[in-house]
């Protein structure tokens, strides 16, 4: 069988977009955001948290850990939660792309050492991510509004129950003392915000409105998953730019 076109990884940061957005904003919150003036003071928490906590932790991450290693601690997060991602799409009628997900967990535990290489990637095999949020969203759930959760950030009603979920349904965790979480859940989020670094600052100095801009980037993502990228050259001629692994795990 031919495999999909795999979503690309993309920056987060690009002037016009973000520009765009800040014009186009109007003086009432959109119907996507009604509780925007709330979501915004949580959004300034979780600046502030990240600012004085994660950018600190995450630089010396990034100083001591040289990028093969954090893309290796990232390849194994992935691998881990492979087998839930392939279960999503069976519960979302994808068998096709249930397949895809079984190859890749096999190729690379067979010869990516484990999950450490991504060989399957290497091999051109998509990389799909599915959730709760998105199973739910097939299932005709609807999202609810915009809301920004204090240190997970952008989310929704649907995905913020699909947040706590996913938290379940990692496999490690039934394998691993209780206390072990919160030291593979901490050194996931600091090794993906160290990925991150330099992005995430040029879109804040980029952006008009950095609030509207990771809001209509969240949304925009999470529309475009859900339809397992079929909105996706629609959204390349309008410039916007996805997140991908720092969907929920960035602070702001």
């Amino acid at each position: 069988m031919q495999f999909a076109r795999s979503r690309p990884h993309r920056a987060l940061g690009v002037l016009a977009t973000a520009l765009l957005a800040g014009l186009c904003a109007c003086a009432t919150p959109p119907e996507s955001d009604p509780w925007e003036e709330a979501n915004r003071k949580v959004f300034a928490f979780n600046e502030g948290l990240d600012k004085y906590v994660m950018i600190p932790v995450a630089t010396g991450w990034d100083f001591i850990l040289p990028e093969f290693a954090q893309t290796g601690i990232r390849n194994i997060f992935d691998h881990v939660n492979r087998p839930l991602i392939l279960l999503h799409n069976l519960m979302q009628g994808e068998p096709e792309r249930a397949y895809v997900d079984l190859v890749r967990f096999v190729a690379n535990t067979v010869w990516g050492f484990g999950g450490l290489v991504d060989v399957a990637s290497m091999d051109g095999v998509p990389e799909e991510d599915e959730d709760w949020d998105q199973t739910l969203a097939v299932w005709g759930v609807d999202s609810g509004p915009y809301v920004v959760l204090p240190f997970f950030g952008p989310s929704t009603p649907r995905g913020t129950f699909g947040l706590a979920a996913d938290s379940f349904g990692q496999p490690y965790t039934y394998f691993i003392p209780w206390w072990s979480n919160f030291i593979t859940t901490g050194s996931r989020l600091i090794n993906v915000r160290a990925i991150y670094l330099e992005e995430v600052e040029q879109s804040r100095r980029d952006a008009f409105d950095y609030y509207i801009f990771v809001r209509d980037a969240y949304l925009q993502n999470r529309k475009n998953e859900i339809a397992n990228g079929d909105v996706e050259e629609e959204a390349d001629e309008d410039d916007l730019y996805y997140f991908d692994d720092f969907d929920e795990e960035d602070p702001g």
